[in-house]
């Protein structure tokens, strides 16, 4: 029994080990979650000095005393920092504000669970590994080389010589043959015609066969020449070297940005934009090295700023970064973000692909009129079901005459597709 007693004794040890460890992991990832959300503009959970300054050992700064104490000043501090500011009443906070001249925004919808998390990430925070230390993985920006399988193709080859000869040496044998009954058999023997007009003969004298192969040819020569017209103007794939590498896969995928935070156009505009070199410094001013590029490509975004890492200033002159435009539509054709992304709630992947697994973007879809034609027929329209009445699109004063219309002729119908509500309009795309 004691045995036994202490079996399960162990194994409530080995669960409460595994709860804890999960807990303070599932707690990290918050605490990184919120602090790229809503500190990392500013704030460098390393030393690093942006903004505001890095955050590396600030628990050994503030001042409270204990712990107890340190945790009711940061709380305070985070959720009423303009009013401690204005008080001008804590020597810390007045030293901080004459370096850097400015104030941190406030934070008071943060719980003080959420701010507690974000205090365990930075404690426990480590700097990433040197870029030249990337743990065995390839650069994404460094291409490749594909290695060409040169045993595969000598077999190849040899192969194709081994069968030329062997098919040469049968032909010459099969000749002597002849040759020789013939002689013996005292009869006349024809040397057999060149290649060239054997297989003229052979045309000659098998006409349907010929005819037949000659559609066939034909055939395969049209296709191709019609999917080599159809591909004009289509530039699926098509990835140019940027003057900056940017990854979305990092900014994305890795960290979580949302798409709009860059193309914050696209939800009111008919363009999505191109993100100023303003909104990269929002992050980069205190994020200094890049993942995979160190500080060579962030060193091209301080150039087109003018600013300088060294004193945090913007004193050089502001240059425009070239971006090259990779999704083009044709003149003739209208295509508006913010009726896809807004009101008819369709998600960037749709069409961009999945930008946040890319590296460098590249055009993942056809962008064809054919392409947007079925994607019209084949989505529903977001908030128009007979059920729903809170979708954005319901909501939406210019439709809602269109589509209350719409529902009292079609009262049987549940789902509506984009062509139900005129999306195969020639004048909705097209001037």
């Amino acid at each position: 029994m004691s045995e036994m007693f202490g079996k399960v004794k162990y194994l409530l040890l080995v669960f409460m080990v595994l709860v804890f460890t999960t807990d303070y992991s599932l707690a990290q990832e918050e605490g990184a979650a919120i602090f790229k959300a809503n500190c990392a503009t500013c704030h460098s959970p390393g030393a690093r000095r942006g903004t505001g300054p890095g955050l590396q050992g600030f628990w050994d700064r503030i001042p409270g005393g204990d712990d107890a104490g340190k945790t009711k000043w940061y709380l305070n501090w985070v959720k009423n920092s303009a009013t401690i500011v204005n008080s001008g009443k804590d020597p810390y906070i007045n030293k901080l504000y004459k370096e850097y001249g400015s104030v941190m925004t406030p934070q008071p919808h943060l719980s003080d669970e959420e701010l507690l998390a974000v205090k365990e990430y930075i404690i426990t925070y480590e700097p990433p590994v040197d870029v030249a230390d990337s743990g065995g993985k390839q650069n994404p920006f460094i291409p490749v080389k594909e290695k060409t399988d040169y045993t595969t193709m000598l077999w190849l080859v040899s192969l194709a010589i081994i069968f030329i000869i062997l098919v040469s040496a049968l032909g010459s044998i099969k000749n002597s043959l002849q040759k020789s009954i013939a002689v013996k058999d005292d009869k006349e023997f024809k040397e057999p015609l060149p290649f060239p007009k054997n297989l003229l003969n052979w045309f000659a004298n098998h006409k349907l066969q010929t005819g037949l192969l000659i559609i066939l040819v034909a055939f395969i020569a049209f296709m191709q020449l019609y999917y080599s017209l159809m591909s004009v103007g289509v530039y699926q794939g098509y990835k140019p070297e940027q003057p900056i590498k940017f990854s979305h896969a990092i900014h994305a995928g890795e960290n979580g940005i949302s798409c709009i935070y860059c193309h914050h156009s696209a939800e009111k505009s008919a363009h999505s934009g191109i993100p100023s070199v303003n909104v990269c410094m929002n992050c980069h001013k205190g994020i200094q090295k890049g993942t995979w590029t160190g500080t060579e490509e962030i060193a091209k975004i301080y150039e087109a700023s003018g600013f300088n890492p060294e004193t945090g200033k913007y004193d050089g002159e502001q240059k425009p970064i070239k971006w090259i435009r990779i999704h083009n539509l044709p003149d003739l054709a209208y295509f508006n973000h913010s009726q896809h992304v807004t009101v008819g709630e369709i998600e960037c992947q749709t069409c961009h692909g999945p930008v946040e697994e890319m590296h460098e973007l590249y055009q993942y879809s056809e962008l064809t009129m054919g392409w947007c034609i079925n994607c019209h027929r084949e989505t529903e329209v977001a908030g128009l079901a007979a059920s729903d009445d809170e979708g954005e699109v319901a909501k939406n004063p210019y439709y809602q005459k269109m589509f209350n219309e719409l529902r009292a002729q079609h009262k049987d119908v549940e789902v509506f597709q984009v062509e139900d509500i005129g999306g195969l309009e020639c004048s909705k795309c097209h001037y």
